[in-house]
């Protein structure tokens, strides 16, 4: 398999003829996935720019909004995006600047995957879940680089693939809107200690009807989704503060940091240590 890719075309001509140096810290090529880390000074522009391959970012430090036609994506920590070949976009960085880490992937890798009905042929932005923990343990391996690496990170650049694609051929229904309110009640209120019922009654549903449309949209049962929420919340502050773990478990609503601890591990495959390590990292 050919692993060559050339560089994207914004690290060309724009920074060269901008005299700017640094921005990319560090490369490298692994079974036909390209992975790059990148920081970018407050305020800089990238002119309007396309992938000639698929292209995900996970955002790790700083906000960005990103302008694809007449729409735009605005990126904090912890956003994922995905830039299909060929879509012209330009990104603006806001006042804190910004640090990304970059997979792309070649014409080769991206031809086994249609073979087996993955398919990537539209944008996409997502914001924390599981795609947020794919990228920073890929992120993780990227920065370690040991004899096992080159496997763990080309089955993690698939299952990010084979994540997104699943997510574009999902459930095109609007969810109700007794649905999107709970929702928003659930974000509102995931420190809290909820009880089904409780939010049944929010709702306005019968549980037992609840519980079985909430897993048709989201996937998940609530209780999994209001966990993730709190881990969310937890890697917010990790990332962005030097916060106490304990403190941190309290705002979330776990029990203790311990319990704190636990979960993050089972859902990012990272200790809150090694996920705040990971965002300071230069």
């Amino acid at each position: 398999m050919d692993s060559k890719l050339p560089l994207s075309r914004f690290h060309q001509k724009p920074l060269k003829s901008l005299g700017v140096s640094g921005f990319r810290l560090r490369t490298n090529e692994v079974h036909g996935f390209r992975l790059g880390e990148s920081a970018f000074p407050p305020g800089y522009e990238h002119p309007k720019h396309s992938h000639e391959y698929g292209c995900f970012y996970l955002l790790l430090e700083g906000s960005l909004t990103e302008r694809v036609g007449k729409k735009s994506r605005e990126c904090k920590p912890m956003s994922m995006v995905f830039n299909h070949p060929g879509e012209e976009h330009s990104d603006s960085f806001h006042l804190t600047g910004g640090r990304n880490f970059v997979l792309e992937m070649d014409r080769d890798r991206l031809a086994i995957l249609r073979e087996h009905s993955l398919v990537l042929d539209q944008s996409a932005q997502f914001y924390g879940g599981l795609l947020a923990w794919l990228g920073l343990r890929l992120y993780k391996e990227f920065r370690r680089m040991d004899p096992v690496s080159p496997l763990v990170i080309e089955s993690l650049g698939v299952e990010i693939m084979a994540e997104v694609s699943r997510s574009a051929q999902g459930d095109e229904r609007k969810p109700p809107v007794w649905l999107e309110r709970t929702r928003e009640f659930l974000h509102e209120n995931f420190a809290e200690s909820l009880s089904l019922s409780e939010v049944a009654e929010i709702a306005e549903v019968h549980p037992v009807h609840l519980v079985r449309v909430f897993r048709s949209f989201y996937r998940c049962t609530i209780g999994e989704y209001v966990r993730r929420l709190r881990v969310e919340f937890a890697s917010r502050e990790l990332s962005r503060s030097d916060l106490p773990l304990a403190t941190i478990a309290s705002s979330a609503g776990f029990s203790d940091q311990s319990h704190l601890s636990r979960t993050f591990r089972q859902h990012t495959g990272l200790s809150p240590s090694e996920f705040r390590a990971a965002f300071r990292l230069r």
